[in-house]
């Protein structure tokens, strides 16, 4: 995260705000489409895993699935993309942005995070993802000049994550002895199958993350967006709180779920108020700070991005009220739970961010974010507590 901050200033300085607003707007294109890639093996993957620690066969098969399923869905991936550009002209003013950002989505392909979360080994992670960092940052010293290598910044953040990957990811098959061998397409196939409904709870997070963004490029010009993604940035840096809280507890809370649920739920508790408490601690912090965070990271102050900064601190608070709904509803596989309140959400974002940056600009949009993460709360706070299956019982304790 810090390097993360480093190199938003350097990029906002170098590229200028239009260019900086281009490159993030490509940028959060081509993670609309990594959510295709990963295929919500993110979500479900972890706690398969988990209950497989002791059969070295079963996970090998496991892994090599997923891995290769999203292997194969990032080169069709891919190759979408360069059709929408070199045949139907699609995205003009960042065409090249979003072609040479294409080694994002391979990347994708060989994180290991399911694996090492799964494994209860997410330090190896940390320490890999330190290396990608800090390749990329040497990478922009030496490679960014001026706003003409705006092309070159996100590929060097995917060649920099998929040099991290790949070597993490032949560390770990050798660490636990695992074999590697090509699945059968009847694998594959069924591997998209089983786990569709998760992909399309994931498309609706990134939509509901993502798509604000490209909705208030239509409403605002190059300099503005340029500013709101300062602002933007930074938030979303802080916005990975509850999801790193949420990735580092599932795989115990899994064993957990399944030895005692008293001690489920007693583990889930002290862990979502811990995460109130930072998340919230965060915000206030943020908010008072934010006029030195904005000169800090973007080399000058920008009273714009400042306001937006204010709103957008708080998003990972309210994002952590639903970290236990959501290790709920991974725990007891409620995929349908999930895809339903993951897409209520969406839609209603897409609405709200759509009239916010219509009237408002950023600052309808931030706070249409805002609301968006309470209302996703509420959601899914409706469908766990009257899923009577299996939540219910947890829930009434």
């Amino acid at each position: 995260m810090i390097v993360a901050l480093v190199v938003t200033k350097l990029l906002f300085q170098k590229l200028g705000e239009d260019q900086y607003g281009l490159m993030n707007l490509g940028f959060s294109v081509v993670m609309m489409m990594s959510i295709m890639v990963s295929y919500g093996f993110n979500l479900n993957g972890p706690k398969q895993l988990a209950l497989l620690i002791k059969d070295t066969n079963a996970q090998s098969r496991l892994i090599n699935e997923i891995i290769v399923t999203r292997v194969l869905l990032s080169f069709l991936m891919s190759l979408s993309i360069l059709i929408a550009v070199f045949v139907f002209d699609l995205f003009p003013n960042y065409a090249s942005i979003l072609v040479l950002s294409l080694t994002l989505l391979l990347s994708e392909a060989f994180y290991p995070m399911f694996i090492l979360q799964g494994f209860d080994k997410l330090s190896m992670l940390s320490k890999a993802n330190a290396f990608a960092k800090l390749s990329y940052l040497l990478a922009i010293l030496i490679i960014i000049k001026s706003s003409e290598d705006v092309i070159w910044v996100n590929f060097l953040f995917g060649a920099a994550a998929l040099l991290s990957n790949f070597g993490l990811l032949l560390y770990i098959y050798h660490k636990w002895e695992l074999e590697f061998y090509f699945v059968s397409l009847k694998s594959i196939l069924r591997r998209i199958r089983v786990n569709f409904q998760y992909f399309i709870s994931t498309i609706a997070g990134h939509i509901s993350v993502h798509g604000g963004y490209i909705i208030l490029s239509n409403f605002i010009n190059d300099i503005e967006l340029g500013r709101y993604a300062l602002a933007q940035k930074i938030a979303f840096l802080l916005r990975m709180i509850p999801v790193f809280l949420t990735q580092s507890i599932l795989q115990h809370a899994s064993r957990l779920y399944a030895e005692d649920k008293n001690e489920f739920k007693h583990y889930l508790k002290r862990a979502y108020h811990n995460g109130l408490f930072l998340t919230f601690g965060v915000g206030v912090l943020f908010a008072i700070t934010s006029t030195w965070v904005i000169k800090i990271v973007g080399g000058e102050f920008v009273e714009y991005s400042a306001g937006i900064l204010r709103i957008l601190c708080f998003i990972p608070f309210f994002g952590m009220l639903n970290v236990s709904n959501m290790i709920l509803i991974l725990v007891n596989e409620k995929k349908e739970i999930l895809a339903k309140a993951t897409w209520i959400t969406a839609f209603i974002m897409l609405v709200m961010s759509g009239l916010g940056s219509f009237y408002y600009g950023g600052y309808g949009l931030a706070i249409a974010l805002l609301i968006t993460e309470l209302v996703n709360f509420f959601i899914h706070s409706y469908y766990t507590k009257f899923d009577r299956r299996s939540l219910g019982p947890i829930l009434s304790k």
